[in-house]
């Protein structure tokens, strides 16, 4: 069974279906992500229109989620129109990251409280301020972070416990800017986080 999300109805036409050969052609378009779009095609934006296949596989008890964008599209939009954010999709390139996560004591040795820890590494050449800057994990509950990187150097954020916490069954972890925009995402599995005292390293 296929099931879609975010798809509109393709209006009846007389000819055959060129790609179904069912008569007359009635299918269905727009599978792909409708948010994030160029001005060309801004008024097809909506939120939350992730465009995409939901595929059952009954044999194997399974569900299998494809999702579909266009390369032009921005992943960082508003959320009220769905439209791109251009202070932050027209200037740097999708994976040019200057800040990333690199590695993280997520499950230490002994209580996890206050003694789990992520690690940054500033790819610039130049220094990076954390001011306003916070962490995030897979509940989406924050903890901001501060101080300077340098180029080419990387930074251990101690987490409190009282804002972000690590699961040691599966997580996110999440980098956000002073404007909450993300620059940088991570995730990890439970068998990652098995190992007590062990540093993932992503």
């Amino acid at each position: 069974m296929v099931q879609n999300c975010e798809q509109e109805r393709w209006e009846p036409e007389e000819e055959r279906d060129r790609y179904f050969g069912f008569e007359p052609g009635n299918g269905i378009h727009d599978i792909h992500m409708n948010q994030g779009n160029s001005e060309k095609w801004e008024g097809d934006n909506g939120v939350w229109q992730d465009g995409g296949l939901i595929i059952h596989l009954p044999d194997e008890k399974k569900w299998v989620a494809i999702y579909l964008a266009f390369q032009s599209q921005c992943f960082h939009t508003d959320d009220i129109t769905g439209n791109k954010l251009p202070e932050v999709c027209d200037g740097e390139a999708e994976g040019e990251k200057e800040v990333q996560i690199i590695a993280a004591l997520v499950n230490p040795e002994g209580p996890d409280l206050g003694l789990e820890s992520v690690i940054l590494l500033n790819t610039t050449p130049d220094p990076v301020d954390l001011t306003g800057w916070a962490l995030a994990d897979k509940n989406k509950k924050k903890e901001k972070i501060s101080g300077v990187i340098n180029p080419g150097e990387a930074k251990r954020i101690k987490l409190s416990g009282e804002g972000v916490q690590l699961s040691n069954k599966d997580g996110i972890i999440t980098l956000l800017d002073d404007r909450g925009i993300k620059v940088h995402g991570v995730k990890y599995t439970k068998e990652e986080a098995t190992r007590p005292g062990w540093t993932i390293v992503f």
